[in-house]
């Protein structure tokens, strides 16, 4: 008896035995095309679920919750010589946070990745530029697209310091660090 279930144990085994890599990735936001070329590394959020309990006098009885929270994404990106791509994202946060005047908000709905939003009406065209789509394309082992974790309703909320240095011997090209808030994320099959 003992024997039959070693056996069936190993008849379930996993299609695909290859460790995800990390460096297997493309990352794509509909509104940065240059932070997509230059995009060095991007972390899969944590999620987690809001837990509720039973009222008892005696034991803490735990039950799932009904909403998920989503941890900001971050990504980090090679900075381009003329500082194209953190200009992309200085400027749609000044659009949305501090603009100066009306144009600096309405340059956002100029920007790429424009697409129109769930509301409706005026409110709705209003919108249409201070979020954007994004996606994390995982890569297989061969580097074939594995799976597509889609990004809802993006928007920066901060965008790291550039460290300039002369003291350094090598020259290490600068990196930003960008973290976005979204509405949410879903996991597909590429």
């Amino acid at each position: 008896k003992q024997i039959n279930s070693i056996m069936s144990a190993f008849d379930k085994q996993p299609d695909n035995q290859n460790f995800l890599s990390p460096l297997g990735f493309r990352f794509i936001i509909d509104k940065l095309p240059i932070v997509n070329y230059y995009c060095q590394s991007a972390s899969l959020p944590s999620v987690s679920l809001q837990e509720t309990e039973i009222p008892n006098p005696l034991v803490r009885i735990p039950l799932a919750g009904t909403k998920l929270t989503y941890a900001p994404l971050d990504i980090r990106f090679r900075v381009d010589e003329d500082m194209n791509n953190y200009l992309e994202i200085y400027n749609w946060m000044t659009g949305l946070g501090t603009p100066e005047d009306t144009k600096q908000y309405q340059d956002l709905n100029k920007t790429g990745g424009n697409r129109p939003t769930a509301g409706t009406g005026k409110m709705g065209n209003v919108m249409q530029g201070v979020f954007s789509d994004g996606t994390l394309v995982v890569l297989t082992s061969a580097q074939n697209p594995n799976k597509r974790i889609q990004f809802v309703d993006l928007y920066p909320i901060n965008l790291s310091p550039l460290q300039f240095d002369v003291t350094g011997t090598d020259v290490a090209y600068i990196e930003a660090d960008v973290t976005f808030n979204y509405r949410s994320f879903t996991v597909a099959s590429a």
